[in-house]
């Protein structure tokens, strides 16, 4: 039942990580240029930026009460 539970948040991170892996991979200038700002934005921008550790660390979303660390 957990897994079934997971599998929608496993396959998104699992897409996440992918396109992350595919926009860093490739060694462009234009293309790298292209990531430092973007990668920037995300660091100056504080509610954008909590939002993606947030997700990263599978804080959001309808976990199940041990994961979120509240009492069974």
């Amino acid at each position: 039942r957990y897994e079934r539970w997971r599998r929608f948040d496993v396959f998104q991170m699992a897409v996440a990580t992918d396109g992350i892996n595919r926009l860093f991979s490739p060694d462009i200038a234009p293309l790298r240029a292209l990531r430092d700002i973007g990668m920037g934005l995300v660091d100056r921008s504080g509610f954008f930026k909590k939002w993606i550790l947030r997700e990263a660390a599978g804080l959001t979303g309808n976990a199940p009460k041990l994961v979120q660390g509240l009492p069974l």
